[in-house]
């Protein structure tokens, strides 16, 4: 006879009301893969025709874990049950301009609110801790869920590009 070992709990950096942010963990790999090769999340990301591949995944994990990179990354966390489901990002970051860009992946558990819960902490974070002044999104106009949620985390539309949809 054994005794199971505890769920180990995943480290959370902020929490919200229903969302936390922590690290990106190398155990998530597969986890990160599997929503990087999501079909809506590809469409999302403007990535059309590619195959995704674990090899692509890991590159990206080892970039964004550099100790080097100015880049913020973070899993995105439902505190209900601590399961991960997306990512969130800050790259580009400039601190002497106070910018950056933001990028986020909700892999599952879409539709719910989280990934706009997630959005503000981020932007909280790069307002708060960072001391940023100004984050930018781009976001294709034909992804009304997206542009809904990052309205209510505060984003406003600056303008459109010529020519896109």
């Amino acid at each position: 006879m054994t005794a199971e070992e505890p769920k180990q709990e995943p480290p959370i950096l902020v929490s919200g009301e229903r969302v936390g942010l922590g690290p990106l963990r190398r155990d998530l790999i597969p986890t990160y893969a599997r929503w990087q090769s999501d079909l809506e999340v590809l469409r999302g990301v403007g990535l059309r025709g590619q195959v995704p591949r674990i090899e692509t995944t890991q590159a990206w994990y080892e970039q964004a874990t550099k100790p080097e990179s100015t880049d913020v990354h973070f899993t995105v966390y439902d505190l209900d049950d601590l399961a991960p489901v997306g990512t969130a990002l800050l790259v580009r970051v400039d601190q002497h301009a106070g910018t950056a860009e933001f990028g986020i992946t909700i892999g599952e558990r879409r539709s719910q609110g989280l990934g706009t819960e997630a959005t503000r902490l981020v932007l909280d974070w790069a307002f708060t801790v960072m001391g940023l002044h100004n984050v930018l999104l781009v976001t294709f106009s034909w992804n009304l869920p997206a542009i809904r949620a990052y309205t209510k985390a505060g984003f406003r539309e600056i303008g459109r590009r010529r020519g896109r949809q």
